[in-house]
């Protein structure tokens, strides 16, 4: 369904058009999600915003993108032809990982190193689990193959490379059909020769092949994690550029009929650091893609936490199949390299982010036990939850939701469907509150009580089991599910404040047009601080600032629009892991190593509780973001109707469970609520994306941007 809201704020001056394209230039995010794909558009002459929400298609995800924006630019009343930009999250790498679904990947290593994958490192998921069972190696051992070879730790040569032993892997890869191939050798981020003559070597007597170099996705230290990186990447390439190459065709095709633009819209992909990758790095780098969906939502936080004065923020991006939970704290996002996914690490920067299986299409069921479970299987696009009417037997949250009456039987964010309370209840009586010996309604509560349970053990991981107290953050809440959990969530973590966006169903989508295009750069150093000359560190981020200007630049960014950041991995000597703060611009002074120092003791007292002063200390990996900035998005902001009411006018009253009982409660739409309107709960609010429930106690009001706050008590 779309929605169209034309608001009132100050307007930028029109770009430049072709002068063969009169059409209004906008540019369009899209985010794919298990059960919806959201598409935003924003016109850029006008700062209007248009939403829309279809239903994903699982086994083709394209289809839905490409249907779903022919469908809102029409909607909008836009021409294909002003399409500037397209920016993309997607789920494509996620679940061929998940899935099983990669492409079959052979993978050369240094000789001796054969069961790299299948050793991997001794730490144990569940520390007291004896039936832990580590997933299965990415890559099967009669397609690893041992080469002769051996680079030692500095760089220097210490075994010929076996070219001859190279072209019979090749010959034999080949008549297995394997089309995607992995090369790891032993301390080829020091020195990659032997990595580049293999690649030759394939080249020449495979050219169809796709050769994935570790010493180019990770030229970094610890060599499992470095394959295993290597390998991801080469598992989910093919697909993704396959991916890519259909949109790039399906965009060439929704242009009007007789009207063509000059150039292409720019297609860019979202990767899972929170920048934007070009679509041809994605084609090649495709492992920096693995988490690309939820990037959009913690951007968006960002983005609210600067406009609305509120730099302590936790997002929490609920949609169909999962629940994404990102702590900002002073307006400062928090990155990882020591991520991973499906049990298989991946070793490349990424948004700290926590999942877990809780979604509005989460399944509710009885275990052997007699216990109520909801998740983590989900009913997704196909066939959803029992209330959509499209064959679904399981009952879900959104099942449970709307038995509750907080969501409209009548008004779906799907047009295509008219949601049918009677399937909710017949499936959840069925498989729920009959075993049980529960009421329907005491089943959908339950359901309820336990998907939120597991969502406050998520949001208790990312704070308080880091030392942040919740009392000083707002939650903000988002994604076609978040709004209707988000006040339980917060009294039961004692956050005092609910931000909801004015577009929460998008939000995602929305927050990916505060993207910039970022690549990421690492060398190992392994330098002792205490003997490093400030000279000798700015000196070896030489080689790193140059690579990134040159890379930005050829994609079309100019000097002034390309900005450079420092950073290193620190440790104390003897430590297994790093700390990674930030390093000064330029030339560097004995002060400014004094002032890295004593940050590193003051982060790690932070994270772990204490520091050791008197600690060596030791500089493991030099770091380089490289910015290239996209034009910023000029968003309007809503303003007060003239003549318009102190208070809405309600659509209706309709009774909704709260606790344990229902109470008569006014509905809102959102459309309908000004800035400084306020409300008293018990409420429930009405968008075309989502709807947001007022608990009784609590009260929300309208902020001079369209964002409701939620008071829930406390600070």
């Amino acid at each position: 369904m779309l929605g169209k809201k034309v608001l009132k704020g100050k307007k930028n001056p029109p770009p430049a058009r072709d002068s063969r394209d009169a059409s209004p230039a906008y540019r369009a995010a899209v985010d794919t999600g298990g059960t919806f794909t959201d598409i935003c558009l924003l016109r850029e002459d006008t700062g209007e915003i248009f939403i829309s929400k279809v239903p994903s298609t699982p086994s083709d995800p394209a289809r839905a993108v490409l249907d779903g924006l022919a469908r809102a630019t029409a909607a909008a009343g836009l021409e294909p032809a002003g399409l500037r930009m397209l920016l993309h999250g997607t789920t494509v790498a996620t679940n061929a990982l998940l899935e099983g679904k990669g492409a079959p990947v052979a993978l050369l290593v240094t000789r001796g190193f054969k069961d790299i994958l299948l050793i991997g490192r001794q730490n144990r998921p569940a520390l007291y689990d004896f039936w832990t069972v580590k997933p299965r190696p990415l890559v099967p051992r009669r397609l690893t193959f041992e080469v002769t070879e051996r680079i030692m730790a500095d760089g220097q040569v210490y075994i010929p490379l076996d070219e001859g032993e190279v072209q019979a892997i090749v010959e034999e890869i080949r008549r297995a059909g394997v089309t995607s191939i992995a090369v790891s050798f032993l301390h080829s981020y020091a020195n990659p020769r032997h990595e580049q003559k293999a690649r030759d070597i394939i080249a020449r007597l495979y050219p169809g092949a796709r050769v994935t170099l570790s010493s180019d996705i990770l030229p970094e230290f610890r060599e499992y994690e470095r394959t295993s990186t290597t390998v991801i990447n080469a598992l989910v390439q093919p697909r993704i550029a396959a991916y890519i190459a259909r949109l790039k065709e399906g965009l060439k095709g929704l242009t009007s009929p007789g009207v063509q633009s000059k150039r292409p819209p720019g297609l860019f992909i979202m990767q899972s650091s929170g920048g934007m990758l070009t679509a041809e790095q994605a084609m090649r780098e495709s492992a920096r893609t693995v988490l690309s969906g939820p990037a959009g939502g913690v951007l968006a936080g960002l983005f609210l936490a600067r406009q609305t004065g509120r730099p302590n923020v936790i997002t929490a991006d609920m949609g169909g199949t999962s629940m994404d939970i990102c702590l900002i704290k002073g307006e400062q996002l928090r990155h990882t390299t020591e991520g991973a996914i499906g049990g298989y690490p991946l070793s490349l920067p990424m948004l700290d982010i926590h999942t877990i299986g809780a979604g509005g299409g989460s399944i509710g069921w009885v275990d052997g036990g007699g216990a109520l479970r909801v998740g983590p299987a989900s009913a997704g696009a196909a066939p959803g939850p029992a209330c959509y009417g499209l064959g679904g037997t399981e009952p879900t949250v959104t099942d449970a939701n709307l038995v509750l009456g907080r969501i409209s039987p009548t008004r779906s964010l799907n047009p295509a469907f008219t949601l049918q309370p009677r399937l909710a209840r017949q499936y959840l009586e069925e498989k729920i509150a009959r075993p049980l010996k529960l009421t329907v309604e005491e089943a959908a509560a339950g359901m309820i009580r336990v998907v939120n349970a597991a969502m406050a053990r998520a949001m208790r991981v990312v704070s308080v089991q880091r030392g942040h107290d919740p009392r000083d953050f707002t939650l903000v809440a988002f994604g076609g599910a978040g709004p209707l959990h988000a006040v339980e969530l917060a009294r039961e973590l004692n956050i005092p404040y609910v931000l909801i966006p004015r577009y929460p169903g998008v939000t995602s989508a929305l927050g990916m047009l505060h993207a910039d295009v970022r690549r990421d750069y690492v060398r190992t150093a392994l330098l002792p601080l205490n003997d490093t000359e400030p000279d000798q560190l700015a000196d070896l981020y030489t080689p790193l600032e140059e690579k990134g200007r040159r890379e930005l630049e050829e994609e079309g960014f100019s000097p002034a629009e390309i900005i450079i950041t420092r950073q290193a991995d620190l440790r104390y000597r003897g430590q297994s892991y790093t700390l990674t703060l930030p390093v000064p611009a330029g030339q560097l002074a004995a002060e400014d190593l004094a002032i890295l120092r004593r940050s590193f003791h003051l982060l790690h007292r932070q994270e772990y509780g204490f520091c050791r002063e008197e600690a060596p200390l030791e500089v493991v990996n030099l770091r380089l973001v490289a910015l290239g900035s996209l034009p910023r998005p000029h968003i309007s902001t809503p303003g007060k109707k003239k003549g318009s009411r102190a208070a809405p006018e309600p659509l209706e009253e309709r009774p909704v469970y709260f606790g344990d009982r229902f109470l008569p409660t006014l509905v809102y739409h959102r459309n309908d609520l000004e800035p400084d309107m306020s409300l008293k709960g018990p409420a429930v609010i009405e968008q075309s994306d989502t709807t947001t429930l007022v608990w009784p106690g609590t009260s929300v009001r309208v902020d001079q941007w369209g964002n409701l706050i939620i008071h829930v008590g406390g600070r």
